[in-house]
């Protein structure tokens, strides 16, 4: 089989690893997703394989969804504090392990690349969504629910 360009690794890598800063399951849904509907001979016998189940799919698409709601909630956590931050940066690592992987590329070098940009993007969406609402007349939930459709857009343009 043809090696694919690092390329189409790195870039959609990349934009799932932000994803995960906005949202830690979005990314890896999507692409869990992805992988059941065509599934990739690379990750057959790999420990990543399971990424390509559907009920792993549909499990993660569940996950998502929790996560979303549970964004909108006066009590939730800041996605900066330790275990959101933690969360994050190893739902970046699987998504570019997997992802890499799958396009027959080096899972650690996709895990590095997701986790890193994932931490970086956790931050900048914290405070891009903080300046957000306090300059403007939009309340927090709504601000979070349009984070939500922007993740979900990117995640499924990467893929």
């Amino acid at each position: 089989m043809n090696k694919p360009k690092p390329l189409k690794r790195f870039w959609p890598t990349t934009g799932l690893a932000l994803v995960s800063g906005m949202r830690t399951m979005a990314s890896i849904s999507a692409l869990s997703s992805h992988l059941a509907k065509t599934p990739s001979p690379f990750l057959t016998g790999s420990p990543l394989g399971f990424m390509q189940k559907k009920y792993v799919a549909i499990i993660l698409k569940a996950l998502t969804l929790a996560e979303m709601a549970g964004d909108k909630l006066p009590d939730a956590p800041d996605r900066i504090e330790k275990p959101g931050l933690i969360g994050r940066g190893l739902a970046g690592a699987l998504t570019g392990a997997a992802l890499y992987k799958s396009r027959n590329g080096n899972a650690f070098a996709g895990a590095i690349v997701g986790s890193t940009i994932a931490v970086a993007a956790t931050y900048g969406s914290y405070y891009l969504r903080k300046k957000v609402v306090h300059s403007s007349d939009v309340n927090d939930p709504t601000i979070g629910t349009l984070e939500d459709i922007l993740a979900l857009h990117t995640a499924n343009l990467m893929l």
